[in-house]
């Protein structure tokens, strides 16, 4: 059986591969990182509950705010 982590390894190479093919621009790399975010959204609301998946997007939403002491370079927002 395959360890968690290649599993991992492999689905994030395989999505980087549809992203190139996918999504030329950097416009169209936000829409599909866009449709990815409610794609993942409803995978862990369909499998774990409303109450595991706030959970996960909490601790998602922290690691940003712990990216944020890392990269202190100006970041464009899009409104």
């Amino acid at each position: 059986m395959e360890r968690p982590e290649k599993k991992i390894r492999d689905y994030i190479l395989k999505i980087e591969q549809l992203t190139i093919k996918e999504a030329p621009n950097p416009d169209d790399k936000l829409l599909f990182c866009a449709a990815m975010v409610s794609m993942v959204r409803n995978i862990y609301l369909n499998t774990l509950g409303v109450e595991q998946t706030n959970i996960i997007f909490e601790q998602l939403a922290a690691s940003f705010q712990m990216m944020d002491e890392f990269y202190m370079h100006d970041k464009p927002t899009i409104h």
